[in-house]
């Protein structure tokens, strides 16, 4: 069988998040959660995370719209001096690119900062990642794959849905992106295959639905999927609408039977690094 990893973004940032994430787990499809060290209640989602060692945990490297691991004057062209970094990952990718040899130092500061403190919590490091998928940035993802080597980090996130998850009706400006992702998906697999030292899915599903992974979208998108490693992320939340509804999607038995309607079997990104690294670029 083909294998699905579901995974729940904003680990630690509010309690909501984490009431949702050990929910989904506990009676859903749930098999990850991506961590964000900085976040408030991280410590409530540590918790959460020991009481259950069959939830795959990785961290969610944050470098725009949150806060720093590091001090301001560490890192004084990313953040202000309350330590938050800019909310607009456009904006701020752009600035990383055009001041790229200035900042790099300081992005890998930041990033080895971040590991630390994820592997201080003491759960596996099982998967890497990013919020507003800033990790995928040509810069920044050339210095977290020397980090991962470092760390032994096996698994990497790679945003590419390709054509299958269009939707009627998306805007022109939300097709744009998911090709950029795309096509910096294709670039990051053949530096990963060239180095041999890590894995990612054939496919992230996502992205055009982000925030509005509902039942309805799930049923809609799992048929559709052909990929062998296939990894869907979701961003539950118990104190929120949204969030909400992608909680109830994730618990849903119909969802559960589509899943094995569609061939998949659901796997945690710690299972799928234990294969063999490999495959072509």
């Amino acid at each position: 069988m083909r294998s699905l990893i579901v995974t729940g973004d904003d680990f630690g940032a509010r309690p909501g998040v984490n009431r949702a994430i050990a929910r989904a787990y506990d009676e859903g499809i749930l098999t990850g959660a991506s961590l964000i060290v900085t976040g408030e209640f991280l410590d409530q989602a540590v918790v959460l995370a020991r009481e259950r060692s069959g939830l795959a945990t990785g961290l969610h490297l944050v470098l725009c719209d949150a806060t720093s691991a590091s001090p301001p004057g560490a890192i004084p062209d990313l953040v202000t001096p309350e330590r938050r970094f800019p909310s607009a990952p456009g904006r701020t990718g752009m600035v990383h690119w055009i001041w790229r040899r200035r900042r790099s130092g300081q992005l890998e500061k930041e990033i080895r900062a971040q590991v630390e403190r994820y592997l201080a919590t003491g759960l596996p490091l099982n998967h890497v990642d990013g919020h507003h998928h800033l990790h995928m940035h040509p810069v920044i993802f050339d210095i977290l794959v020397r980090c991962m080597e470092d760390y032994k980090i096996p698994w990497v996130r790679l945003v590419d849905e390709g054509r299958r998850a269009r939707r009627p009706g998306d805007p022109l400006l939300g097709e744009l992106v998911a090709t950029i992702f795309g096509l910096l998906a294709a670039r990051h697999r053949r530096v990963l295959f060239r180095l041999g030292a890590a894995r990612a899915p054939d496919r992230v599903y996502g992205l055009r639905a982000t925030g509005d992974l509902d039942l309805e979208e799930w049923l809609r998108l799992l048929p559709r999927i052909r990929e062998s490693t296939v990894e869907i992320y979701t961003h539950p939340d118990a104190d929120t609408d949204g969030g909400r509804r992608q909680l109830e999607a994730l618990c849903a038995p119909e969802l559960r039977s589509a899943v094995e309607t569609a061939g998949y079997r659901l796997v945690s990104s710690r299972e799928s690094a234990l294969r063999q690294p490999g495959g072509s670029p």
